[in-house]
């Protein structure tokens, strides 16, 4: 086997070395999208744990209550517990460094007096005099510690000044000491990382007297469980105290959505690749016929020529995926980038990622996918080789015999299909019998997909030969009388097209959805921050700012507004809390369960809650039912009154009053304040600023302002539209070019009698043309189709799996509208080459072609 693969299939390979790149991109395309992405996401994970390792130094336990922080007087709990040897306060923010190309700074707020224990800052030689008694760095509340590496990239030293954005406006802060750079505290957030004292952590980002977590270490002989178990008898069921690691599994949560839709685009990528493989080797029995004759007239068994083209796919499949592990590493880093900024945009969460994670287990399922899938591809072509009889193979100009029409196999288990797809949408509540009507309908898709051609190329022939009566037809009848040459790439473009559909439609319907949510909930006229990012929650004004704003000529109404991120059976969600009578007399959420008027009126009264239809959804939450909500000040036990269309956290939010959250949490910190205005906004807004300059810092957003960030964070989460564009352009172009290239190798003698009758070689080209672009035009047509079933079942996706959106279902007219001239024009593109070769070839050999 392995000499006719050397001496038989390399020289193939050779021969047409173009044609085997083109078709190994099919698996190169998808190994690299499912190593790109799952690469990106680990590398983001594996950061964000090396800075949550490194920022934790000798920690053993962390205790948080969500990102609203605590009360001092837990920190005195915690320290009188037998089994803590150690435990420390820390406020960790992210803040604007105000310095050209250096971004973000991670400030970690820490008791210089205890906190030595279990970090190790590792300064300068030189530098540690300074903050040797942590007293007198404590006497200096203007006082900074950086990452060496940081200091370097801006010409930082011991003295110099750094001014950095405050809840008290701009601060100049003084360094008073440098970590060394291969410290593991000062490698964290790739060095862009900076230590201050506690106290004057919660004065600059308006923390009050609150911590955002303690971490402890334990005493000599304490294990983990026991020291847990005593810690949750002393604070109660709202902490979590957990190993620092286990906030990377809340982050990897925060993941498993977009993982999804990701995961979804690599099995259609890698599926599409098969078809094009399946196409690939069609065209190489096709055109080595001659040559598989000669073989069994030597004595080649039917096995051996079967397991020749078997090993052929193996081996083709095993340089694509090669190629695509390599292709996919490259982009990881790109991806990454962009996986951070879209996180950061939505969770608040910054993070660098600057060393790949290259998890060997990724690599090689990526691996074996793409072998498995090249393998597959090549069964149909191997054993439709095998089965040549040697006489009708070595007969030239009998190769159209092999493209026979589909059997009535294919046609009953593709209606089947169809109606197992169709009765599978009355058990649906089963996310199993879900998804198995899925794959039936793309099962039944695929295999209708051969006679559908046929019937579409019959459809079309009327019109292509009014367009041209001798190309028109010639082109028609080359693909009805031949659907297994073209039912791959129709397969293909199919597929790539409908996965486009289904992509653009949930986008579309999301931005529609999400719109309509903003000029709902988000109607004050003014929004004052702390911060021109919405996803910046570490820095918050002081509840006083309300009666000032209120005040203010101009100013008819304000609303206070505090949210912060609970767990929530292990899942991190949104709290809102806001004064609820006066939200129901300005922005009126629609209710998707529950009495408008009722449950305003119960939730104003600290009587229930409102939850988010995308809570309700992913949780199962029922209208009525009791929400149970670990606070720290006690357990926040409610009725649902209202379930409501909100998007303000992906995982969903839960809707209180104001005075319900000081009760539980004893926290009047504000994120924000919306303001609603009586005149001019441009003054208003300026009274705003002017009113703050110099005490506070103050971001006033207008409502259009605030609608365009949500719609560019919005954007970023389905940005994926445009690159499943650009693959199934390239899918478009390449399963064309190898379709009419089995199809002039056909129809060579076809060819060599037009030009021997007087054809001209504009005539013959312009039939290769007409033929590549009926290719497109049935793909598409059949793509859209798909598509229009795959965007149902993508929504439902979304509603169940992904975010919990209840989108409507409306078909993306306009980037259908865009599909179809680009799609076309990819078929002419393809139709180049292969119609450049059919006017070249020597015109006796086409006419002996019989």
């Amino acid at each position: 086997m392995w000499i006719l693969l050397r001496l038989i299939g390399w020289q193939y390979a050779r021969k047409h070395l173009l044609r085997t790149v083109l078709t190994s991109a099919g698996v190169v395309l998808g190994v690299a999208v499912l190593v790109g992405m799952h690469t990106a996401n680990e590398t983001v994970l594996l950061a964000f744990s090396k800075t949550i390792d490194r920022i934790a130094g000798k920690t053993e336990l962390q205790i948080s209550a969500g990102d609203a922080g605590f009360d001092e007087e837990i920190l005195e709990k915690v320290q009188s517990a037998r089994s803590v040897r150690i435990a420390v306060p820390a406020i960790e923010a992210i803040v604007e460094s105000n310095l050209s190309g250096q971004g973000s700074l991670m400030i970690l707020g820490i008791d210089m007096t205890g906190d030595r224990g279990l970090r190790d800052y590792d300064l300068e030689q030189g530098d540690e005099a300074e903050i040797d008694d942590p007293l007198i760095f404590l006497a200096q509340p203007d006082s900074l510690i950086l990452a060496k590496s940081f200091a370097q990239r801006n010409r930082l030293e011991v003295g110099s000044r750094l001014t950095l954005g405050t809840a008290e406006g701009p601060k100049t802060f003084v360094v008073r000491g440098l970590m060394k750079s291969e410290s593991g505290l000062a490698s964290a957030f790739s060095g862009n990382m900076a230590v201050m004292d506690i106290y004057a952590a919660q004065k600059m980002f308006g923390r009050g007297r609150t911590f955002d977590r303690i971490d402890l270490a334990m005493q000599p002989g304490t294990t983990l469980v026991e020291c847990q178990r005593e810690l949750r008898g002393l604070l109660g069921p709202a902490f979590e105290i957990q190993p620092p690691s286990g906030r990377g599994q809340q982050f990897e949560t925060m993941l498993a959505g977009y993982s999804l839709m990701m995961d979804m685009a690599s099995g259609f990528a890698l599926f599409i690749g098969m078809f094009i493989i399946y196409n690939a080797f069609a065209i190489a029995v096709s055109q080595r016929r001659t040559e598989i004759g000669i073989l069994r007239a030597l004595g080649a068994t039917q096995r051996q020529i079967r397991n020749l083209f078997l090993c052929e796919g193996a081996v083709l499949g095993l340089v694509g995926s090669v190629a695509g592990v390599a292709s996919g590493m490259l982009a990881a880093r790109s991806i990454a980038a962009w996986i951070g900024r879209l996180l950061s945009s939505v969770y608040g969460v910054a993070q660098r990622a600057d060393e790949l994670a290259t998890d060997p287990k990724t690599l090689l399922l990526a691996l074996g996918l793409g072998l498995a899938t090249s393998v597959i591809a090549a069964i149909l072509p191997a054993r439709d080789a095998a089965r040549l009889d040697p006489v009708h193979a070595l007969q030239k100009g009998s190769a159209q015999a092999y493209s026979t029409s589909e059997n009535r196999l294919r046609v009953w288990a593709a209606a089947a299909l169809a109606t197992l797809a169709a009765g599978s949408l009355i058990f649906s509540s089963s996310r199993l019998v879900f998804y198995l009507g899925y794959a039936s309908a793309i099962g039944a898709a695929l295999l209708a997909g051969p006679l559908c051609s046929r019937l579409l190329s019959s459809a079309l022939r009327p019109l292509l030969q009014w367009l041209r009566p001798v190309e028109g037809a010639l082109a028609a009848d080359s693909l009805i009388q031949a659907p297994r040459r073209t039912s791959g790439s129709v397969a293909a473009l199919m597929l790539s097209v409908a996965l486009v559909v289904a992509f653009s439609g949930m986008g579309q319907a999301s931005y529609q959805s999400i719109d309509d949510w903003m000029n709902t909930t988000l109607d004050p006229d003014l929004f004052v921050m702390p911060s021109p990012n919405l996803d910046v929650q570490t820095t918050r004004f002081p509840s006083t700012m309300g009666p000032e704003l209120a005040a203010l000529p101009g100013v008819s109404r304000v609303q206070t507004l505090r949210n912060t991120r609970v767990t929530f059976r292990d899942t991190p969600i949104m709290v809102v809390a806001i004064e609820t009578g006066s939200l129901e007399k300005t922005a009126h959420l629609p209710p998707v369960q529950g009495d408008e008027r009722q449950m305003y009126r119960l939730a104003a009264e600290g009587k229930g809650v409102l939850v988010s239809d995308t809570l309700a959804l992913l949780q199962g939450l029922r209208l009525g039912e009791q929400l149970e909500i670990a606070a720290p000040h006690g357990t926040l036990s409610l009725p649902i009154v209202g379930i409501v269309i909100d998007y303000s956290d992906q995982q969903g939010a839960v809707i209180l009053d104001r005075s319900v959250f000081l009760k539980y949490w004893h926290d009047d910190t504000v994120n924000a304040y919306r303001v609603y205005t009586t005149g001019d906004r441009a003054a208003i807004r300026q009274r705003i600023l002017d009113q703050y300059a110099g005490q506070r810092q103050v971001f006033v957003l207008t409502n259009e302002e605030l609608k365009q960030y949500i719609s560019r964070i919005a954007g970023q989460w389905f940005s994926l539209t445009s690159v499943q564009i650009a693959v199934a352009v390239l899918v478009a172009i390449l399963g064309i070019v190898n379709t009419l290239t089995v199809s002039i190798t056909d129809r060579r003698k076809e060819l060599g009698v037009l030009r021997a009758v007087g054809a001209l070689h504009a005539q013959i080209k312009h039939t290769i043309w007409i033929e590549a672009m009926s290719i497109a035009a049935i793909g598409l047509t059949l793509g859209i189709g798909l598509g229009s079933v795959n965007l149902f079942y993508v929504l439902e996706m979304v509603k169940r799996d992904i975010a919990g959106m209840r989108l409507n279902y409306q078909l993306p007219v306009g980037t259908i509208l865009t599909l179809v001239p680009v799609m076309l024009g990819a078929g002419l593109l393809a139709a180049l080459w292969p119609a450049r070769a059919a006017v070249r070839g020597s015109l006796v050999e086409a006419l002996e072609y019989e």
